[in-house]
């Protein structure tokens, strides 16, 4: 079994570290994003490009997306019949995107790419990390990431018309996620009081549904 994983906003793979300590006996493969063709280019049309890097596929091989990724890896699933499909702090269609999300898509409004580097404390916050050592580390993944990128992924998610839920899906959020509210959501597993930011501070739980799922 391989298990793919699909980073979010900001294509940073130190957003598993946590995560694959407790899956070293599985064979890990992350599928860091491609560059964008255009700021028109749909996640739709991203993913399609994005399959090509899964080569030889295995039909018990998983993918687990996370934020961004998990909207990525919903539309991944489209065109490769993954064992399961396992989605963290994410959305699986267009009504589960918070209203403000939408109306930014409608509109077509995108936060500017330097704004967002600038306004890391406030970010930090707004995913749920409350220590230094999250915080620097947050930091870190949105100083690190392509402008053009978080131009590029605010639009094409604000965008998004999928309306197609997988069937063999596992969705796991947290009551306290404030990027995609729960109360937007209708996952399958709830992590009470866990944030946006809990794929690194509640990695030991989400790895324990997981591998009850799989």
């Amino acid at each position: 079994m391989t298990i793919y994983l699909v980073p979010g906003l900001g294509n940073d793979k130190r957003i598993f570290k946590n995560l694959i300590e407790y899956f070293q006996d599985y064979k890990l493969e992350i599928l860091e994003h491609l560059p964008f063709l255009s700021l028109e280019e749909t996640l739709e049309e991203y993913s399609k490009r994005l399959v090509q890097k899964v080569g030889q596929f295995d039909e018990d091989s998983i993918i687990i997306g996370f934020s961004l990724g998990g909207l990525i890896a919903t539309e991944m699933s489209k065109i490769i019949n993954f064992k399961k499909v396992i989605l963290i702090s994410t959305v699986k269609h267009k009504l589960e995107l918070p209203t403000v999300i939408r109306l930014a898509g409608k509109f077509n409004f995108q936060i500017p790419a330097s704004l967002i580097k600038k306004a890391i404390g406030s970010i930090s916050l707004m995913l749920g990390v409350t220590d230094r050592v999250g915080a620097n580390y947050i930091s870190e993944i949105i100083g690190d990431a392509d402008s053009g990128h978080i131009i590029w992924a605010q639009k094409s998610a604000s965008s998004w018309n999928n309306i197609l839920i997988p069937d063999n899906y596992i969705h796991i959020h947290g009551t306290r996620d404030e990027i995609f509210p729960i109360n937007f959501v209708k996952a399958s597993h709830i992590i009470k009081l866990g944030t946006h930011y809990m794929i690194m501070d509640r990695a030991e739980e989400i790895a324990n549904i997981i591998k009850s799922e799989i």
